[in-house]
């Protein structure tokens, strides 16, 4: 038995392909394919069902893979005992939410670069339904994210909060009194792309309250919502600690409304993978700098 084999298989079993397991360790499926193949041989028994899009584990794949994950850890952690005193070195592709761009994130690259100078990110920049994707495809090796996502083969872990607020031009003259829906309803909503949480939040409200459904300017980009709320092309749905120079200087206001907006709950998750030092020390550092950044 091989590491290398059950490396193949650990990625094959966690991201229920090849050829994501290829990408991920870099080779050819069929190389991949021919050490899954090696490992169930000298085991002597079937690993992995391979029928269908989605390769399933059987009982004793279910069985070796808590064996696969364990070993491939110890050599992970033996690697990081020996050679980690002058910092993980590595690649790490990160994936973030723009939100996150524009608060904490560049203390968080700061920080990683003190600390691990030898690492190298490749930073994507992305809404969470396409970060999640490609999380599960294991085109990114940690994302900050709206979370938690319902993903088995996903680590998910809490880190920031942030209040959204509901902000409008003066030209608009919707500030100084108590909204509803109703009122709202006349105008266009500036806010997250279709498939976000904030914005399926909105439809919800409205719906839920048996009004139709609201005009909806969404865009992936928060520069451009900002933008356009400050220009009075309708009230727009922003986290406060974005907009909280543009409230001061008079140029949105906030409103007052008889309903609550979900807060933006993020969390830095990531492939439940062979206890990766790399992964998880990445993955703490982003939860310190979070947490360090909204008592600041």
């Amino acid at each position: 038995m091989e590491l290398r084999e059950l490396e193949a298989f650990f990625w094959v079993a966690t991201l229920r392909s090849f050829s994501r397991a290829a990408d991920r360790l870099h080779t050819s499926q069929p190389t991949i394919s021919a050490r899954v193949a090696a490992l169930e041989a000298h085991l002597a028994v079937t690993l992995l069902e391979r029928g269908g899009r989605r390769v399933r584990l059987t009982p004793l794949g279910t069985e070796m893979l808590g064996f696969a994950e364990r070993i491939l850890g110890l050599r992970a952690q033996a690697e990081h005992a020996v050679s980690g005193a002058a910092g993980l070195r590595g690649h790490v592709r990160l994936g973030t939410a723009e939100t996150v761009v524009h608060t904490w994130l560049p203390r968080f690259i700061r920080e990683l670069e003190t600390r691990h100078p030898r690492l190298s990110v490749e930073l994507t920049v992305d809404t969470t339904p396409n970060l999640r994707e490609e999380l599960v495809r294991g085109e990114l090796d940690l994302a900050i994210l709206l979370g938690p996502i319902s993903e088995p083969t996903m680590h998910s872990r809490p880190i920031s909060t942030y209040p959204l607020s509901l902000v409008a031009a003066p030209s608009l003259g919707l500030a100084g009194r108590e909204l509803t829906l109703a009122d709202l309803g006349a105008y266009p909503f500036i806010t997250y792309s279709h498939r976000t949480r904030p914005t399926i939040a909105l439809r919800e409200l409205f719906r839920n309250s048996g009004l139709p459904q609201p005009r909806l300017i969404a865009s992936a980009s928060l520069a451009a919502n900002i933008r356009l709320a400050v220009d009075g092309v309708g009230p727009a749905t922003l986290p406060e600690i974005l907009v909280a120079r543009e409230i001061a200087d008079g140029r949105l206001h906030p409103l007052t409304v008889d309903f609550e907006l979900e807060p933006l709950r993020f969390t830095v998750t990531y492939p439940r993978a062979p206890s990766d030092p790399l992964i998880a020390a990445a993955a703490e550092l982003a939860r310190q700098v979070a947490s360090a950044y909204q008592e600041s």
